[in-house]
C-alpha cells in the first residue's frame, strides 16, 4: 500500500529556498575593498554596476552572502563580490548579466534534480546523512510524484519535496519528523 504524504508544507518551504541561484564572481568595477563594502551592506541597500546604474535590492544579509533581489531574479552572492562607491556597495556584473546568470544556474539545479530522482536513488533526511528510504517508483510527468520506499512503508511524494545535496537527494524533515509524518499519512486515492 501508497501512502499519499499530505504535509508537504511542513519540508517544501526550507526547500524552496535552494531553488534559489547561489554563485559568486569577480568584481570588474574600480571600487574599494570588499571588507570595506560589506561591513557598510544592509538590507534595502541598492546595489549598482560599474556604470552606476541600478543592479537590484539587498534582500537579506548573512555573512559571507547576501541575497540580491533585482526585480525579475534572487540571487546569493558572496559579501566580498562587492566593492564600494560614492553611490554605495557596487558589483562587478550588470542586472542582465546577473538575470542571465541567475537563470542559468536555476535551469542547471532544476536539471540536476530532476536527472537525481530515479529509481533506487537513496533519500535522506534533512541532516543529509540518514537515508528515509530509495525510490521505488518516478513518474514519467516532469512535475510529477516519485514514491518513496522507507522499508516499512511506501509514500507518494512530489517531486518538489526533494532537493540535492552534498551526498545525494533530501527532504526537509529530520528522519523522526518524517516517521511521525509517515505514520498519520492518509492512503492515496483511488484516482491517484
Amino acid at each position: 500500500m501508497v501512502k499519499k504524504l499530505s504535509i508537504f508544507a511542513t519540508f517544501a518551504a526550507p526547500l524552496a529556498l535552494m531553488g534559489t541561484a547561489a554563485f559568486a564572481q569577480d568584481t570588474a568595477a574600480p571600487v574599494a575593498p570588499a571588507a570595506e563594502a560589506s561591513a557598510q551592506v544592509a538590507v534595502g541597500a541598492t546595489v549598482y554596476d560599474s556604470t552606476g546604474a541600478e543592479v537590484g535590492k539587498v534582500k537579506s544579509v548573512a555573512a559571507p552572502n547576501f541575497v540580491i533581489d533585482t526585480g525579475k531574479n534572487t540571487a546569493t552572492l558572496a559579501l566580498s563580490a562587492l566593492g564600494t562607491s560614492p553611490k554605495g556597495p557596487v558589483l562587478g556584473l550588470t542586472r542582465e548579466q546577473l538575470d542571465t546568470a541567475a537563470e542559468k544556474a536555476a535551469a542547471d539545479a532544476a536539471a540536476a534534480l530532476a536527472s537525481a530522482i530515479a529509481v533506487d536513488a537513496p533519500v535522506h533526511a534533512s541532516d543529509g546523512t540518514t537515508v528515509i528510504g530509495k525510490i521505488a517508483e518516478v513518474a514519467e510527468v516532469a512535475e510529477a510524484d516519485f514514491v518513496l520506499d522507507t522499508g516499512s512503508t511506501k509514500v507518494k511524494m512530489p517531486k518538489t519535496s526533494v532537493a540535492n545535496g552534498t551526498n545525494g537527494l533530501f527532504i526537509g524533515l529530520t528522519a523522526q519528523a518524517f516517521a511521525e509524518a509517515t505514520k498519520s499519512a492518509s492512503p492515496p486515492s483511488a484516482s491517484k
